[in-house]
């Protein structure tokens, strides 16, 4: 359970990744080979890349691996730089949680409105935004306690 809670950003991205895989290569085979074209695999694998990328950027966010400027950062004085992140993070939690609010809308009202093909809400494309400021928040918590 301990590693689940651990690495759930990239099991979930990893899973995604290989359905939009599955689903694209399943689309150019029932295509070009079983001249039986399917058009909900494009679909799923547009979905799956959804979850994709924002629960990859998740898991960016937790190793620290999104872009920083740190041209200026890197000649502040160590006390400097410790209140510059307590800042930094205070800002970006109060922004993320104010767009975790808003996509919590958005995710909501998006339920109403299927896909183009197999018909289902909209909201399954949009939740992994939801999880994404979800997971950002939770890492920035222990981050901020360690």
């Amino acid at each position: 359970m301990k590693f689940i809670i651990k690495y759930f950003e990239e099991l979930l991205a990893s899973a995604a990744i290989i359905i939009v895989v599955l689903s694209a290569f399943y689309g150019v085979i029932s295509r070009y080979i079983l001249n039986n074209p399917v058009a909900w695999s494009n679909e799923i694998a547009t979905i799956a890349f959804t979850w994709t990328v924002f629960l990859g950027a998740a898991a960016a966010w937790k190793y620290d691996k999104h872009i920083h400027l740190d041209l200026v950062y890197d000649f502040f004085p160590k006390r400097i730089k410790i209140v510059s992140d307590w800042l930094k993070n205070l800002i970006l939690a109060v922004f993320f949680v104010f767009v975790l609010y808003l996509s919590i809308q958005f995710t909501i009202t998006a339920y109403n409105k299927p896909t183009a093909i197999l018909r289902i809400p909209f909201s399954y494309v949009d939740v992994p935004v939801v999880i994404f400021f979800i997971s950002i928040i939770i890492r920035s918590i222990q981050k901020f306690l360690k």
